[in-house]
């Protein structure tokens, strides 16, 4: 069924519709000043209601001296608007639990979402508008009612079908999905139900917005609240939130209610007891906090975090990983004997590290999923990151507080994101400089005068031992390492800027350990520039010591890298998830290590989902705005081929097409417009006249055509010149353009000095005026130089527009022939 059918069963309406209780207790809500009256009777038609309330109002989080027996002793502690508030939010919850009981529906995860967001909204809104709290926290709990309601109606009619049992969470491009299947977005769709529930006093208008958090603002502060409380939601109860977007939302909180940390933190203390009081009345309380990051404080996540920053910047391979996490666990949670698995930067298997008294040691490796380490001697925690798993942590936790075991693994979630982004950057750049190293490269680099500033060992090496200490010029060590000066080619690389490298193969003869031997060295120096500095890049190779294949294919590894880097294309290579690794060297800071799925959009064209899944094709083009260092993105042309060898990874080349559809939108103006008036050129007014005759006949609707030239023309270019006559020109377009009704009039430039101007829906005294119209004006504003003379026609039987068109052209000749400065009708 689609959304229109839904919502025009009556049988679903009625059935997913809420109950009288519900409908009443809304009714209530919307008044300015609810009555406990008429409340209170509400309340004790249904029973176990009144139960449920009683109860939440004695949890803890009321704090309440005395016990609360009845509703009216409640009503004068609390407040009727907040026992309000309670009543409806334990009645929708039955509600809709009821009727996902119907389905397979677990309704859950979106209760906790709803749950949190309502009570969030509410505390949100009494610091920044008090005076609305209320209505705040009843707009924020019926946000997604649209979503449940289509869940447990018909499921199938959801434009995404990931995961069934959390609906209400958000996801990107959730609101262009939607948007495309229904033509509005689930917020509109609230809207509509709560209308046809008879709902309208509630008065939401946060509802279309509430995911708009980039957006917010732009907004009203009720709205505000709303928008806030919805994402601070999905942020603490976790289910793939990122640990680090917590607590960057942290920061947006406190910035936007200008709060401090500590009160902050006392502020999600609130929320925290009543969301728990609230659960716990509900049955819902058991599973609460298994995933989630409500349940720990600001300073626990802010102390795991900085914890997990040490493993971007570690050095030594995944074992240096391995220790740090070692000291980490010694240090906060004394365990010292411990297994951990680590998945391969590079592949798709694990290998096993343990700990002892003397250390981390290295044990096997290659190991698959099905053979990590399980919990047989203890706690076994899972370090995964975006779905993904990274390892396994095991060790035996009786020694420690159920407290420090969430934190422990609240850490291990830390980890996880931290190690991922190791595996995509900082590994990467240590295997790049292992092999540098590794390789029989001298490299140097010096200022522009030519002074060392560094270079590796193998350099120094090939100088005779040299430091890089001091001020010394490179030419200098290269002469007292082997005998020979670099000549007057590195004098003039250095002097003139049209020299952009500089390359010299000499044979000397190199001294290591005291012993000389022949050697053939190749130098190679390179212009480049780093951010606002300017350097020079020197290679040095002793190709004596690399066989001839092994030198051909550095030689064709240097050309493909420069091929690469002066392509005006971007060249990227991706792993099976969207993750940049290689970017050419003009683009890396732009593009390594992020998603190819975050910074590119498809355009409308396309129709697939934008996910992993378009990898599975062999090769696929196309077009979307990817974001470079702008945020509105910009046209690419993608083609994706899949790589040979080890491991899924893919190669994306992609075209900037700004300019190609900047032409394309100047070729298709110049297609239809007169370049010098911006009025419709020749080969357009035969194509409207045409259509609107068509449609004439097709409608019944008139369709009549003024056609003219100017008098006194000829005179203003032979006397003034040409440009003069342009002028005039414009001018007439100008009046055109002003007299005319835009979309329903079309007004044409029919070559040189002659003008047509087709008029819809127009009878033939309609035209007459019009045309007088424009011929006084174009008189006027010409100063009287130039005048029209034009011929008027309308629409006949058999009509074609070469018909109209010689009879409006007779009729100008007419009007002509008589003097000029005159419209004349067709015979």
């Amino acid at each position: 069924m689609s959304l229109e059918e839904i919502l025009e069963s009556p049988r679903l309406m009625m059935k997913l519709s809420f109950p009288p209780v519900m409908l009443q207790l809304m009714e209530e809500a919307c008044r300015a000043e609810p009555d406990f009256d008429v409340l209170g009777k509400i309340i004790s038609m249904d029973p176990a209601l009144s139960t449920t309330i009683l109860t939440l109002v004695n949890s803890p989080f009321y704090g309440l001296s005395q016990e609360i027996s009845d509703i009216k002793r409640a009503a004068i502690v609390l407040g009727t608007r907040e026992l309000l508030n309670l009543a409806v939010t334990i009645t929708y919850q039955k509600h809709i639990s009821g009727n996902a009981g119907d389905s397979d529906y677990n309704v859950f995860s979106d209760w906790l979402l709803t749950v949190w967001g309502a009570i969030a909204a509410q505390l949100i809104a009494s610091r920044i508008c008090p005076d609305q709290a209320d209505k705040v926290y009843l707009c924020c709990l019926l946000k997604d009612i649209s979503l449940l309601f289509l869940r447990c109606a018909s499921p199938q009619t959801l434009p995404y079908q990931t995961d069934m049992n959390s609906v209400a969470r958000s996801y990107p491009a959730q609101d262009e999905e939607e948007r495309k299947a229904w033509g509005i977005n689930h917020g509109e769709v609230s809207s509509m139900l709560l209308d046809r529930w008879k709902m309208k006093t509630l008065d939401c208008p946060s509802l279309p917005n509430h995911h708009a958090i980039d957006e917010l603002d732009s907004f009203d502060l009720p709205t505000q609240a709303v928008i806030l409380a919805t994402r601070w939601a999905e942020m603490e109860l976790g289910n793939g939130a990122s640990p680090f977007n917590v607590l960057q939302f942290e920061i947006l909180l406190q910035n936007t209610l200008g709060m401090e940390e500590d009160t902050i933190e006392d502020f999600r203390s609130v929320c925290r007891t009543k969301f728990q009081s609230m659960l716990s009345t509900l049955g819902m309380g058991d599973d609460a906090d298994e995933t989630n990051f409500y349940s720990h404080s600001i300073k626990s996540l802010q102390s795991n975090y900085f914890m997990s920053l040490e493993l971007l910047t570690a050095e030594g391979g995944v074992k240096s990983i391995a220790r740090i996490i070692a000291r980490h666990v010694k240090l906060n949670w004394d365990i010292s004997e411990w297994e951990l698995a680590l998945k391969s930067p590079h592949t798709d298997s694990y290998t096993l590290y343990t700990s002892s008294a003397d250390g981390v040691h290295k044990g096997e490796g290659g190991l698959s999923v099905e053979e990590l380490p399980t919990g047989k001697k203890g706690g076994s925690i899972d370090i995964s990151s975006h779905t993904s798993l990274f390892g396994r942590f095991v060790c035996s936790v009786g020694n420690l507080t159920p407290d420090e075991i969430k934190d422990l693994g609240l850490y291990f979630r830390f980890i996880g994101q931290a190690y991922e982004h190791y595996c995509a950057k900082q590994h990467l750049i240590e295997d790049r400089a292992r092999t540098l190293n590794n390789l029989p490269l001298g490299i140097a680099t010096l200022d522009m005068n030519g002074k060392l500033f560094d270079m590796n060992e193998e350099m120094a090496r090939f100088l005779g031992g040299a430091t890089a200490s001091g001020e010394k010029f490179f030419s200098e060590l290269f002469k007292t390492g082997l005998g020979i000066g670099l000549g007057r080619g590195w004098t003039d690389f250095l002097e003139s800027e049209d020299h952009q490298s500089f390359s010299k193969i000499m044979c000397v003869s190199l001294r290591t350990g005291g012993i000389p031997r022949d050697a053939c060295m190749y130098v190679s120096a390179y212009r480049q520039t780093r951010g606002d500095e300017r350097m020079i890049s020197v290679v040095m190779e002793n190709v004596r010591e690399v066989s001839e294949s092994q030198v051909l294919a550095l030689k064709q590894r240097d050309f493909l890298e420069s091929l690469v880097d002066s392509m005006r294309d971007v060249v990227l290579t991706v792993d099976r998830r969207g993750n940049i690794n290689y970017a050419s060297a003009r683009f890396s800071k732009i593009f390594l290590g992020r998603n190819i799925f975050d910074i590119a959009t498809p355009v409308e064209t396309f129709t697939g989902r934008w996910s992993p899944e378009i990898f599975d094709q062999k090769r696929s083009v196309l077009e979307v705005l990817l974001k470079r260092t702008d945020t509105a993105g910009r046209p690419f042309e993608l083609v994706i081929s899949r790589l040979a060898g080890p491991g899924e990874r893919l190669l994306i080349v992609a075209r900037d097409l700004t300019h190609i559809r900047r032409l394309e939108d100047k070729l298709k103006r110049q297609a239809i417009f007169d370049g010098l008036t911006d009025l419709f050129n020749h080969t357009q007014f035969n194509t409207l006249l045409a259509r609107e005759i068509t449609r004439s006949f097709r409608t019944g609707r008139p369709v009549g055509l003024l056609f003219f030239d100017l008098d006194g023309f000829k005179a203003v270019n032979d006397t003034k010149g040409h440009q003069a006559g342009d002028d005039v020109l414009r001018k007439v377009a100008d009046v055109l353009k002003s007299e005319l009704r835009s979309g329903m009039d079309f007004p044409c430039r029919y070559g040189g000095d002659e003008f047509g101007v087709i008029v819809t829906e127009v009878r033939a005294e309609a035209l007459e005026k019009i045309g007088n119209r424009i011929r006084l004006r174009v008189e006027k504003g010409c100063s009287g130089m130039v005048t029209i003379s034009g011929g008027m026609t309308v629409i006949r039987d058999g009509d074609t527009p070469d018909l109209m068109l010689n009879r409006a052209d007779t009729a100008t000749y007419r009007a002509k022939e008589s003097g000029g400065n005159t419209l004349v009708w067709a015979e």
